[in-house]
């Protein structure tokens, strides 16, 4: 064997030792866990369930907390305990969930996306630029697989609707 052809046979048992390799380590790989995916919602904070829009009194998820789980695709009045007192949110849901300044809402409404949180709306503003802190009245959910935010329908008085 002249000098170039070792050279090449090196390189082919470094080849075939990969080949033998490549099973194992395929194994070993799959035994690893696997990261979670990016669209994943946020862990629930204070205690939010899942499937719900949470809202806190006070900034930094503080205070009472109000679960909201309505019918989809309609305005609801947040009650009289929450309105205008919510200072911090989590939507824990996997469709998007959307605040209004007014019951029946206005010009003044903005959507949140699944798995979303905010812990302190003191810098947040509605469209005519007032504070959203301690301003919201509504609350509506979108349809799981909703594939964009369009505003909520107006829900019956008689059952909690604005």
């Amino acid at each position: 064997m002249n000098a170039r052809s070792q050279r090449y046979f090196r390189r082919n048992r470094l080849r075939l030792a990969a080949f033998a390799l490549a099973p194992a380590i395929g194994l070993a790989a799959s035994a690893l866990p696997f990261t979670a995916p990016a669209a994943q919602a946020a862990p629930a904070v204070g205690g939010c369930p899942v499937s719900n829009f949470c809202a806190w009194q006070n900034s930094g998820y503080g205070g009472t907390r109000w679960d909201y789980q309505r019918q989809t695709g309609f305005w609801w009045y947040v009650g009289a305990a929450a309105n205008d007192q919510i200072s911090s949110f989590q939507n824990n849901r996997a469709a998007y969930a959307y605040i209004a300044k007014d019951c029946p809402a206005a010009s003044d409404w903005t959507w949140i996306d699944a798995g979303s949180l905010n812990s302190n709306l003191a810098g947040s503003k509605w469209q005519d630029g007032s504070s959203i802190n301690d301003s919201i009245t509504a609350v509506g959910e979108g349809a799981v697989g909703q594939a964009e935010p369009t505003e909520p329908a107006h829900g019956s008085r008689t059952n909690g609707g604005c």
